[in-house]
């Protein structure tokens, strides 16, 4: 999954491990970023950010923002419809547009709750990260 706030100049992502559910209602997500990432700093100070969840198709973008420049990847992004500040990646199986809700210290992580205000899903299959290696998901019949 790829965390981002701001927008053009302003853009910065990561590739994050994992989020989870915080509550249904109102919906929160939680994603739990280290205090050294210099998304960290970012989120401190936002008001809004997303989440965009890999394709299977996008292992070379969870590479690129995890500090492996791909040269030749040109990742697009996309804005949220009336969230300022929020672009989330196309192609990306599920994406959300957050406001933030509260963070808390967690050792050396921050747990940052965003509130779901836009959220859409694909039908391809995701991204997964297992054991240190890439995967994909198998159809099940």
């Amino acid at each position: 999954m790829v965390i981002s706030t701001g927008s053009g100049d302003t853009l910065h992502a990561m590739t994050a491990n994992a989020f989870m559910s915080g509550s249904l209602r109102p919906p929160l997500i939680v994603v739990s970023v280290g205090q050294h990432a210099r998304m960290h700093e970012r989120l401190m100070c936002a008001e809004r950010f997303g989440v965009s969840v890999l394709s299977d198709e996008q292992e070379p973008h969870s590479r690129h923002f995890a500090g492996e420049p791909q040269s030749w990847l040109a990742p697009r992004f996309t804005e949220v419809d009336g969230l300022d500040g929020v672009v989330l990646l196309e192609r990306a199986v599920a994406r959300f547009g957050l406001r933030m809700t509260d963070r808390h210290a967690c050792g050396d992580h921050t747990l940052f709750v965003g509130e779901v205000m836009a959220f859409s899903l694909d039908e391809r299959a995701p991204l997964v990260f297992f054991g240190g290696r890439y995967a994909g998901v198998a159809k099940v019949r």
